[in-house]
C-alpha cells in the first residue's frame, strides 16, 4: 500500500511539472508574441489590448475602455523610446522571474513574472494572469516594487 500512494504521489508531482512547465512556455510564448508586435511590428495599442493584455474589472465609471486602450498607448509608445534601443530582434528572449538568477527588481509574488532579456541583459518585466498580460510597468518603492495595471 505504501509503495502505491509512493508512485501515485510521484506521478503527480511529474504532472504538476510538466503542466507547469507547459504553462510557462505558453507565458514565454504570449510575452515573445507581444515584443515582436509592439516593437518590431509596430502594432497599435488596439491590437496590443485586444491580443495580449488582461484589464482587471474596475467599479470606476469614469474610464471606458477606449479610456484604458488610450492610457496603455501612452505606455506602450514611453516603453518604445526608452527600450527599443535595448532589444536586439536577433538575440532577446523571455525567461521565468526565478530562473534569472542575477540582480533584479524584487516583487512581491514572482508568480506568472517573466523577464524580457536582450543580449543577456535585463530589459523589462511582465505579469501575467489568464494567459494574458496584466502588465508590463512597474514602480520601487522601498525595496519592494508593484506592477501598475491599466
Amino acid at each position: 500500500m505504501k509503495k502505491n500512494k509512493l508512485i501515485l504521489l510521484l506521478a503527480m508531482f511529474l504532472l504538476k511539472t510538466i503542466v507547469a512547465e507547459s504553462q510557462n512556455k505558453t507565458n514565454e510564448l504570449l510575452v515573445n508574441n507581444f515584443v515582436k508586435s509592439v516593437f518590431f511590428e509596430k502594432k497599435n495599442a488596439k491590437f496590443v489590448a485586444d491580443n495580449y493584455m488582461f484589464f482587471e474589472p474596475i467599479n470606476n465609471t469614469k474610464y471606458s475602455s477606449e479610456d484604458r486602450i488610450k492610457i496603455l498607448g501612452k505606455h506602450l509608445k514611453k516603453i518604445k523610446k526608452e527600450k527599443s534601443s535595448l532589444i536586439n530582434p536577433q538575440d532577446f528572449s523571455i525567461v521565468p522571474y526565478d530562473d534569472y538568477k542575477y540582480a533584479k527588481a524584487v516583487f512581491k509574488t514572482t508568480y506568472n513574472v517573466f523577464i524580457l532579456l536582450s543580449k543577456n541583459n535585463l530589459v523589462m518585466y511582465f505579469s501575467l494572469i489568464n494567459d494574458r498580460i496584466l502588465s508590463f510597468d512597474y514602480i520601487t518603492k522601498g525595496d519592494e516594487s508593484l506592477f501598475i495595471t491599466y
